[in-house]
């Protein structure tokens, strides 16, 4: 067991385990990164995190990537090329659903977000101040991009960050591992699911 201190309350946030990425046969399965998580068994590592902050009475928290119908791209990257072509995550469609395994209890919120930062479009920033959480565990896919990009977005908002490398996967596994030897550290615990369990 790391030796380390939680600092204030705590939230538990899960982002992007939603059915188009995370699910046999989703749409976006094509991407790898349900493959990845399967694999690593991040899945059963963020169950048990949620378990164990619901048993205390503490926030849980999602995040879904949800497309406007209608939207314009920047002309250079294969993501936005892609999100041009492939009508995926719109609202009300299953794409935008967490996965089964995953699946909120009463009361816990989803957020919507597009396209990166999980605190765009939606009230997640408040919720988290008004349930006066200091300290967020990351979870979700993928690694390279979610992941990493909200540690920092959670950084400049000055949240105090953990990030289990056992909850979070990536179809590049050494982006994912650039991730968390070396991206993340300056801003943020890398721990594991069962170190953070034993601390709450």
């Amino acid at each position: 067991m790391n030796e380390w201190s939680l600092v204030g309350k705590p939230a538990l946030l899960v982002i992007h385990m939603q059915r188009s990425l995370c699910m046999s046969g989703g749409s976006l399965e094509g991407m790898g990164h349900c493959r990845a998580a399967r694999e690593a068994g991040i899945i059963a590592n963020i169950r048990a995190l949620q378990d164990a902050f619901r048993a205390k009475g503490l926030p849980v928290v999602f995040v879904a990537a949800r497309h406007p119908a209608e939207f314009k791209v920047p002309e250079y990257g294969l993501f936005w090329s892609a999100a041009a072509e492939m009508r995926i995550n719109l609202e009300d469609t299953s794409d935008v659903e967490i996965i089964d395994e995953l699946k909120p209890a009463p009361g816990e919120p989803v957020f919507y977000n597009w396209p990166f930062d999980v605190f765009l479009t939606n009230d997640l920033d408040r919720y988290l101040r008004e349930e006066a959480v200091e300290t967020v565990v990351v979870t979700g896919v993928a690694t390279g991009m979610a992941i990493g990009h909200n540690s920092f977005a959670l950084a400049d908002r000055l949240y105090s960050l953990i990030v289990p490398f056992d909850t979070c996967a990536d179809a590049n596994s050494r982006l994912h591992e650039a991730v968390l030897e070396w991206m993340l550290p300056p801003i943020a615990l890398i721990t594991s699911a069962e170190d953070v369990i034993a601390h709450l």
